[in-house]
């Protein structure tokens, strides 16, 4: 009988991090981290099982042939028995922490692209850097083993709340591995004297061997100002009036949230598909159009499924700030209202990134004969990314704004990349739309 244990590091390229949802009584509407009963950060091994699971299901090497098992269980069938996983998940422990932060998100509306009323909440995240100890355990390992190992190392999984916007992408850092031979009495002494974490196999350093899962990845530039607001206004120092303060990381660095351009990339596909006539729920839950395969749904009776991509959080690079005013007016007279007299803090000049990453494969395989498109089915674009692509062009063209008062002068960027291009394609889109042969 033999037994194999795994250890691996996995370090947290982007902050993140497992929430608890079960924690209703945080202040500001704030979901907080998970954490075990001395209060420290905990990564369930759930989530690394389930994440695991579905990146191996992507190795046919790995696939259950003949007499050899499911990695990771078979799936429960009506009426049946449940079988138990040859791989498990023994545990995860914090290896390196750094402090937490707190970010703030909202929804955005998706007919109006702009952010929705009441739905700014607060999430707590563990930073970049941050990194884990994960041991698994095989039993009866068999001749698939080189390729399990291949398949941790390309490993790359993003864990936790807010994968869609780039929240807890991590990497493996470190591996390490033995193969226990429980007929052979040295290896089932030292397999007797694992008593603590410390004993199992030590994860050496290794090296990243997954591919670029870049989708789109371009510098846009401000043109006339971009605000996105923080929250409730303040009360400046000095003049004592209340303010609306840009969204920052740090003191110095403005931030683009990568849900407010996910939402508004989202609401520009709709708006895309609504105009060709091919199918776009507006409730963002049918799991039918393509504007939920893309940037996923939920519904009723759990019904749900996450974005096959992740837009990423993009700072403001070369900035220049200034602070707008701006009054009410009143309708009747047609004059400016009294005491309703707004301060906004305006990003008027800079430039940040809009970064694209595929979480799993965007677009599948056309069947033969779908589309009248000279094209090789090589170097045909997918169509869920034409979509993306086409948004991307109308943002540029000042189409769809970003942000707060886009119809007040704000929110307009451009593509600044030089090598950027139009999308090839564009002509055949809406015919490749209705087609629908997803």
């Amino acid at each position: 009988m033999k037994s194999a244990l795994f250890s691996l590091r996995l370090r947290m390229l982007t902050p993140g991090g497992v929430t608890a949802p079960e924690a209703l009584d945080a202040p500001q509407n704030t979901v907080e981290l998970r954490r075990d009963h001395n209060n420290n950060v905990h990564l369930p091994g759930s989530t690394v099982a389930g994440s695991l699971r579905e990146h191996c299901s992507h190795y046919t090497e790995l696939h259950q042939t003949g007499d050899l098992p499911e990695l990771f269980g078979p799936a429960p069938e009506p009426n049946e028995r449940r079988a138990a996983s040859p791989v498990g998940v023994l545990g995860t422990l914090l290896r390196v922490e750094k402090e937490t932060s707190t970010a703030k998100r909202t929804s955005i509306d998706r007919k109006r692209g702009a952010a929705a009323n009441t739905e700014l909440h607060h999430t707590e995240l563990l930073a970049a850097g941050t990194e884990f100890d994960v041991v698994l355990r095989w039993e009866h390992p068999d001749e698939r083993l080189d390729t399990f190992l291949r398949a941790l190392r390309e490993w790359r999984p993003s864990i936790g709340r807010g994968a869609s916007h780039g929240a807890g992408k991590c990497q493996v850092v470190g591996l390490g591995h033995r193969v226990y031979d429980l007929d052979n009495s040295k290896d089932l002494l030292d397999w007797i004297g694992l008593t603590s974490p410390e004993d199992y196999p030590t994860a050496e350093p290794c090296t990243s061997e997954a591919p670029d899962d870049r989708l789109i990845d371009v510098e846009l530039r401000i043109e006339d100002g971009l605000h996105i607001g923080a929250g409730e206004p303040e009360t400046d120092s000095e003049s004592g009036k209340l303010i609306s303060q840009a969204l920052r990381r740090d003191e110095d660095e403005f931030l683009v949230p990568g849900t407010s351009l996910k939402g508004v990339l989202r609401s520009r596909v709709e708006y895309i598909c609504r105009v060709v006539g091919a199918a776009a729920c507006t409730g963002g839950d049918c799991g039918r159009c393509r504007p939920c395969r893309i940037f996923g749904f939920s519904g009723k009776e759990a019904h749900t499924r996450r974005a096959r991509i992740a837009v990423h959080d993009s700072t403001v690079t070369d900035h220049v700030a200034e602070r707008r005013q701006h009054v009410a007016i009143d309708r009747f007279t047609g004059g400016a209202r009294p005491k309703l007299l707004y301060t906004d803090e305006v990003v008027t000049a800079g430039r940040f990134r809009l970064r694209i990453d595929e979480l799993e494969p965007l677009d599948e395989p056309e069947p033969a004969g779908v589309s009248n498109s000279a094209a090789t089915p090589e170097n045909r674009t997918g169509t869920n990314r034409l979509l993306l692509e086409a948004a991307l062009t109308d943002i540029h063209d000042g189409l769809v704004g970003i942000g707060g008062r886009t119809t007040a002068g704000c929110g307009t960027v451009s593509v600044s990349d030089p090598d950027w291009q139009r999308p090839a394609g564009m002509t055949e889109l809406a015919e490749r739309l209705r087609e629908e042969h997803v």
